[in-house]
């Protein structure tokens, strides 16, 4: 898995970057590519839960592995938009992506950035 950490935030910030920040805006190649990279990289997680049957990426619980990947997981309908269905198409990074989602944690990061968004736009 060390690889997909190494390629997930390249990719996703890339993505994001050419999407939605980048001064030409179209620039589609640039946006397919890191598209197609992001589901690349959720297509080798599915597999891998797949493969190791316990729901998480290491062993039988949840770990550092697993939660590693949450901050970039939460920006995934910024990035795609409707472009990538994760319950049709990656049934088992979905199921994994939302067991983490519904952590009082990971629920608490979510709500604090909802927070700190809506009142830079106030």
């Amino acid at each position: 898995m060390h690889f997909q950490m190494s390629g997930q935030g390249p990719y996703f910030g890339q993505r994001a970057w050419f999407k939605h920040f980048h001064s030409e805006k179209n620039i589609t190649s640039a946006i397919e590519r890191y598209g197609n990279e992001i589901k690349r990289i959720i297509g080798v997680l599915d597999r891998h839960l797949k493969k190791q049957g316990t729901g998480w990426l290491v062993g039988d619980k949840c770990t550092y592995a697993d939660l590693s990947f949450v901050t970039w997981d939460m920006m995934l309908p910024f990035l795609m938009g409707d472009e990538l269905n994760t319950e049709k198409d990656f049934p088992n990074y979905h199921a994994w992506n939302q067991k983490m989602m519904q952590r009082p944690a990971v629920k608490k990061i979510a709500e604090d950035k909802q927070k700190a968004m809506a009142s830079k736009q106030s």
